[in-house]
């Protein structure tokens, strides 16, 4: 997470502030977990081992470019 982002917790959802944009960011519980995970140093690999784990995906779902999609808006977003 970008120093200049404030986190704050919210019952099943994660709520991001940017002051710089005044932007706010509501994430829901699948695009929290990524976040928190990449916040801690997770690879996307572990990302989705960790998706995989939480949910139940069937086999044939590309979560891999589902969590790299995420990643990206979030770099488009200037959160990570």
């Amino acid at each position: 997470m970008k120093k200049h982002i404030v986190a704050r917790e919210l019952p099943d959802e994660l709520l991001l502030y940017d002051p710089q944009t005044d932007a706010v960011h509501i994430l829901n519980p699948t695009a929290r977990m990524i976040f928190t995970r990449h916040d801690e140093g997770a690879s996307p690999e572990d990302i989705v081992a960790a998706l995989r784990q939480r949910y139940e995906i069937a086999a044939g779902i590309d979560v891999l470019a589902d969590v790299r999609t995420c990643l990206e808006t979030f770099r488009q977003k200037n959160l990570i």
